[in-house]
């Protein structure tokens, strides 16, 4: 079922988890997340990056993710992810998405917060969440590309979601997109003073092969929502080789059906690092 980023966030805040927002880049993936959620009862994040909007188009992005939300029986945010493209995001929440991600990591710093606090009164209008990130965090993954991250500064983050009325913030501890950055080492002291700085959820980019350590320490820390693109890529494009080299296929459903399951895996266990297995209500 279709819910915004509001319905999912809140109960994970309080009872001290994190939902999984997970990157679709085919109906494969977006089959497989779908699947997951369903089988370990958890509540799920389905996202939709610009990168897919130009590879399917905005409109069959969200109709699968859509169909996928309104088959499984738990609930579903159908979530833009890293709005750079302004005119995209207004797209996505005429659409029908539940949540949108607006970055204004590359936004002149005194139109940010009067830009975020617009867009946030006319989402809410339409009962469409909104998270939002100022700060750039590190990493190169689809059309991101931050070479060295600006740390989130926690006095600027609580002015930022007063003025803004955003309803989720993605901190810049010192993480990076894609795969992991030498020395990459995020600071959870200073996560500690983000969270104690303002009232409301905050969401981790760039998770994927983070230490589980790491993952849990930061969801104590007041993350309630966590990013994974490339780990679900890495999954279904070696389940994919090993296929190929191992069998003879001529039919593409065949042959995608392993990376299929081999996503589906990596949810799973995603999920249960979280702790949102099963809190699907």
């Amino acid at each position: 079922m279709l819910v915004n980023l509001t319905a999912l966030l809140k109960p994970a805040d309080a009872g001290r988890y994190a939902v999984g927002g997970f990157n679709i880049t085919s109906l494969e993936t977006a089959l497989a997340i779908a699947m997951a959620a369903e089988e370990e009862r958890s509540p799920v994040i389905l996202q939709i990056s610009e990168k897919t909007v130009d590879y399917m188009g905005l409109d069959v992005a969200y109709a699968i993710s859509k169909t996928l939300a309104d088959r499984v029986t738990v609930p579903v945010a159908v979530h833009l992810d890293h709005g750079k493209n302004f005119e995209l995001a207004e797209r996505a929440m005429q659409i029908g998405f539940s949540s949108i991600m607006l970055d204004v990591s590359k936004l002149e710093k005194d139109k940010r917060i009067p830009f975020v606090s617009d867009f946030v009164k006319r989402a809410h209008r339409h009962q469409v969440s909104v998270e939002v990130e100022e700060d750039i965090i590190g990493g190169r993954e689809d059309y991101i590309q931050g070479e060295s991250g600006h740390f989130t500064d926690p006095k600027r983050a609580a002015l930022f979601v007063r003025e803004t009325h955003c309803d989720c913030f993605a901190v810049s501890i010192g993480e990076a997109h894609g795969k992991p950055l030498p020395n990459e080492k995020l600071d959870l002291e200073l996560l500690s003073e983000i969270n104690q700085a303002v009232d409301v959820p905050l969401v981790l980019h760039g998770a994927s092969s983070t230490p589980d350590p790491i993952i849990r320490a930061a969801i104590e820390r007041g993350v309630c929502k966590i990013n994974i693109d490339t780990d679900l890529r890495i999954a279904f494009t070696k389940q994919l080789r090993r296929t190929l080299e191992e069998k003879d296929m001529y039919d593409p459903r065949d042959e995608l059906k392993p990376s299929i399951d081999e996503v589906k895996a990596v949810v799973i266990e995603k999920m249960r690092l979280f702790g949102s297995s099963g809190k699907a209500r």
